[in-house]
């Protein structure tokens, strides 16, 4: 299996169409239903530059300008970049491998996992 397949599906990974971030950042916008120019005022940046970056003219634009576009249309940058959802801190996720661990070392049989969170 592969990661892609392991993933959750988000609403870009319905739509092939949105695969590159900067699709998804477009289609982040167009779900707004704000213009691009009140999208680059909120994120601090005018609306050639977010224009630019949109249609990758600016092919390397910095990270923190593409982190306050997103946040200005209410997105956020793991929904931009595909990231797996979680809800858990750091500690609550090794707390619950510990956990797992446990279940899966005294009551599934050892031939089956429960999980494959590694």
């Amino acid at each position: 299996m592969n990661r892609e397949s392991e993933l959750p599906i988000f609403p870009a990974r319905k739509d092939p169409s949105l695969r590159d971030w900067r699709k998804r950042l477009t289609h982040a916008i167009d779900l707004t239903r704000r213009t691009q120019t009140s999208i680059a005022e909120q994120a601090g940046v005018s609306q050639e530059t977010l224009s630019r970056i949109i249609h990758g003219i600016h092919t390397d634009p910095r990270f923190e300008t593409v982190v306050r576009i997103v946040h200005a249309t209410g997105e956020t940058v793991g929904w931009l970049l595909r990231e797996p959802q979680t809800f858990l801190s750091t500690d609550d996720s090794a707390q619950m491998r510990q956990f797992i661990d446990f279940l899966e070392s005294n009551f599934a049989p050892r031939s089956r996992a429960i999980s494959d969170l590694d």
